[in-house]
């Protein structure tokens, strides 16, 4: 088997699907049916963090977003997430931790409209349907998926860092059908129904999707945002350790780290610093060497303070310290408090929301001072992107044993 591993050290990578309309054999008719199959594993790493799985966005219109839906793993618990041009669509929490360090077999699948509560969404594990948590249950009836225009993201929540970490996919199965089998299908036989797959087996092209609809087929193709931390292996386990997404961290064992501040113009602000290794290091199983990213952290808004990880790295390093870029601007988008966003056209200036709302369906008139306007019911304040800091070389602390 092979599958897609996102390292332990990922941050800016996942996977992002092509855009299809429903009008097309590998669109998706508009519907509130949703089912979701993956064979996978998540290192235990990650127990106590939240590691998104699948984000699906739908639309009557390109690029859009009325309808997003999230299936993510939190503190050990399988959750479903979903909105409705804003507003609450579908929420269900499984009870019962995953089991870590070893593959499973996951199924969602949703109707909201279901007479029965507890069949509006069903969570499988290993064929056996899961406890969920009843309090945190809700569905609206009018919840739809699918919608003319569909796209999705594997391993992440739509936002740059928002993206898995310790998460082995080997394989995986979306359709707009509710169906409770454990056992999915690979190909349709419907005009209404339309099946996506993936298994990464293709070695010439590892990130093929099969659609299928009427019985035909077709391909589409996942984009890898970061193939030096999001790697295909030939293997139905995770790369062995001291591994960062195919590159080789040497090290002793130490505990190491980076400390400092952030400051633009002599004060303190919050910004994602990277430790980034001078020197080039060996990517296992090839004759490449790659700088590595080797991990990141946010400043303190209030101090500017970090404290950045490394281990178990111990050679020098360059700090960079990177303001948010942002999200380009899409039609009626959700916003909350904190997003950031950019024209598709950059001209020096990001927005950051200061009141949570639904954006416009029409681009924006883009503004250049600090002033704050409303983008659709929500409202952003304008800001200069600075460009980002480097410092360095430095060599890593080794923190002492306790």
């Amino acid at each position: 088997m092979a599958g897609i591993w996102f390292s332990k050290e990922n941050i800016l990578g996942r996977l992002e699907s092509p855009e299809v309309n429903a009008n097309n054999n590998d669109g998706l008719y508009s519907t509130k049916d949703f089912y979701f199959y993956a064979l996978l594993q998540v290192d235990s790493s990650q127990s106590d963090q939240k590691i998104p799985l699948l984000r699906t966005f739908s639309s009557g219109s390109s690029q859009g977003s009325t309808y997003i839906l999230d299936i993510y793993i939190e503190n050990g618990v399988i959750k479903v997430f979903g909105t409705q041009n804003g507003g609450l669509g579908v929420r269900t929490y499984s009870v019962n931790a995953i089991p870590f360090d070893a593959l499973f077999e996951l199924v969602v699948t949703i109707n909201p409209s279901r007479n029965s509560f507890l069949e509006r969404t069903v969570i499988k594990i290993n064929g056996v349907t899961q406890s969920v948590d009843t309090g945190t249950l809700y569905h609206h009836r009018n919840m739809m998926i699918f919608s003319t225009w569909f796209r999705a993201i594997l391993g992440g929540e739509g936002t740059s860092l928002g993206n898995a970490k310790g998460l082995l996919v080997l394989k995986a199965t979306l359709m707009n059908q509710y169906n409770t089998t454990a056992i999915p299908l690979t190909t349709s036989g419907s005009p209404y129904v339309t099946l996506w797959y993936w298994d990464f087996e293709d070695s010439n092209n590892p990130l093929k999707i099969t659609t299928s609809r009427q019985s035909v087929s077709s391909e589409l193709i996942w984009t890898n945002t970061d193939d030096t931390t999001v790697i295909w292996v030939d293997t139905n386990s995770p790369p062995t350790s001291n591994n960062g997404g195919g590159i080789i961290i040497p090290g002793n064992g130490n505990t190491t780290r980076i400390q400092g501040t952030v400051t633009e113009d002599d004060q303190p602000v919050a910004r994602r610093v990277f430790a980034i290794t001078q020197a080039q290091l060996e990517v296992d199983g090839s004759q490449e060497i790659r700088h590595a990213v080797l991990n990141s952290v946010l400043s303190d808004s209030d101090s500017g303070s970090y404290s950045l990880d490394t281990s178990p790295y111990e050679s020098a390093v360059f700090v960079m310290a990177v303001d948010d870029y942002g999200e380009v601007w899409q039609a009626d988008t959700v916003y909350e408090v904190g997003d950031v966003i950019r024209p598709a056209s950059f001209q020096g200036y990001v927005y950051l929301c200061t009141v949570a709302g639904t954006g416009s369906s029409t681009e924006p008139v883009w503004w250049f001072d600090d002033s704050i306007q409303a983008i659709g019911t929500a409202q952003f304040k304008a800001k200069p992107y600075t460009r980002p800091l480097a410092h360095g070389p430095v060599t890593p602390e080794i923190v002492p044993e306790s």
